[in-house]
């Protein structure tokens, strides 16, 4: 017989909490087994599937992109259709991933840039603001690099 957990000790293997765990129940992701007596109980795949919604909601998948991908093949009527609907919802996760990775990128470009142009302020025993220090070489980079409006001050 396959190993039965209760909730706590689902909560505690997915590094979760036991509320987490009632939630994507409510939002119909989540079907454990309920004894005579309404305790829930998981095997190993409940636990494996509550991971995998974890890990989507924490990349930034929205509830609703799970839950398409979690009911399409039981609204289906043959693998053929299953597998159109499946693919084509996992084709437009790609996309978004793929675009979220440009951004990404380019913010990751943009860090980069930032961290090389504050580098110039080594050494520099002026105040770091604009009024401290008004020839400061990173205030000129401003312009071509958006991050350094956020962490140097807001003087022109």
């Amino acid at each position: 017989m396959a190993e039965e957990y209760k909730i706590g000790e689902v909560a505690a293997l997915a590094g979760t909490t036991i509320r987490t765990i009632r939630y994507y129940e409510e939002e119909g992701l989540l079907l454990p087994l309920r004894t005579g007596g309404g305790t829930r109980l998981y095997h190993q795949q409940h636990l494996t599937r509550l991971t995998t919604i974890l890990q989507l909601a924490d990349q930034g998948f929205s509830l609703e992109s799970i839950r398409q991908l979690a009911s399409i093949r039981d609204k289906c009527k043959t693998g053929d259709q299953s597998s159109n609907l499946v693919s084509a919802q996992l084709s437009n996760e790609l996309d978004i991933i793929s675009a979220r990775l440009s951004e990404l990128e380019h913010l990751k470009k943009e860090i980069l840039q930032a961290m090389k142009a504050i580098t110039k302020c080594r050494g520099c025993q002026n105040q770091p603001t604009s009024k401290g220090c008004p020839q400061c070489p990173v205030k000129h980079e401003r312009d071509k690099i958006g991050l350094l409006n956020l962490i140097w001050d807001q003087a022109p």
